[in-house]
């Protein structure tokens, strides 16, 4: 049994990308998943909301979330694990891969030619992150990343990737997928067409040279461009929210 605490300034991590990147990869680094039972702090700022499952999974370990006064009188001493940016190299995220892809079992330099080459990734509805109602009733962070970010006019590059791509090309709303599903459409596609979001994390698990198209939205998380560079993936950013520059990006940068 081990009790933690996250030390990062700024996000949740019931948000996915801080769940990911924030949580999951500082933490297999550090070796928690070694211990039965994982304690922290049930607040906003530390619980793991409805990622816990994922967690527990992943680690192979009980995440057990604590109101704040038990948190404090539990008799463990606090292991404050390093943030995220302290793991920016290749030998981490290296370990962090491999980790990862022995738990579910995947070959992470074969293409299974079951997943599509063209990947083109959807917003989908409202999920909910946190079903716990003493959280739920603290949280006023109420958006979605759809209502935040998507490509304007989708369905326009979604009907030409299908049209010149066929059955090499899959549109997807990732929220539906389990996480290993997401680790292998990541690793087994070639080419990525998204907007800015959560979803980048799994970055992590692509091959070297996958073509990520990024349609920012005006948005920017520095961590998604290290993980581009250290894992050397081609990641393009597309600053105009239209289907023209999405498709003249997908046109000069991938070859039919």
């Amino acid at each position: 049994m081990i009790k933690v605490k996250n030390n990062r300034t700024g996000g949740s991590l019931y948000h996915y990308a801080h769940f990911f990147c924030d949580c999951l990869f500082p933490e297999v680094l550090a070796g928690v998943y070694k211990y039965d039972t994982v304690i922290r702090e049930k607040s906003l700022h530390q619980s793991l909301g409805n990622f816990s499952s994922i967690y527990e999974e992943l680690m192979n370990a009980k995440n057990k979330e604590l109101l704040p006064q038990e948190y404090q009188q539990t008799n463990l001493q606090t292991y404050h694990y390093k943030n995220k940016e302290e793991y920016k190299n290749k030998e981490s995220f290296e370990k962090f891969r491999q980790y990862v892809f022995q738990r579910y079992n995947i070959s992470p330099q074969v293409y299974n030619k079951s997943y599509p080459e063209i990947l083109l990734i959807k917003r989908g509805g409202r999920i909910n992150l946190i079903d716990d109602e003493y959280l739920k009733s603290q949280n006023s962070n109420t958006t979605t990343g759809k209502e935040r970010r998507e490509i304007n006019n989708i369905e326009e590059v979604e009907d030409y990737l299908r049209e010149i791509y066929g059955n090499r090309f899959k549109a997807l709303y990732f929220e539906t997928l389990s996480f290993s599903e997401q680790i292998k459409y990541f690793n087994n596609a070639k080419l990525i067409v998204c907007a800015h979001g959560a979803v980048m994390s799994n970055m992590f698990f692509c091959k070297p040279n996958t073509i990520v198209i990024e349609v920012t939205c005006g948005a920017k998380y520095p961590f998604f461009d290290d993980i581009s560079r250290i894992l050397n993936l081609k990641h393009l950013k597309c600053h105009q929210n239209n289907f023209e520059s999405v498709k003249k990006i997908i046109d000069m940068n991938y070859i039919n």
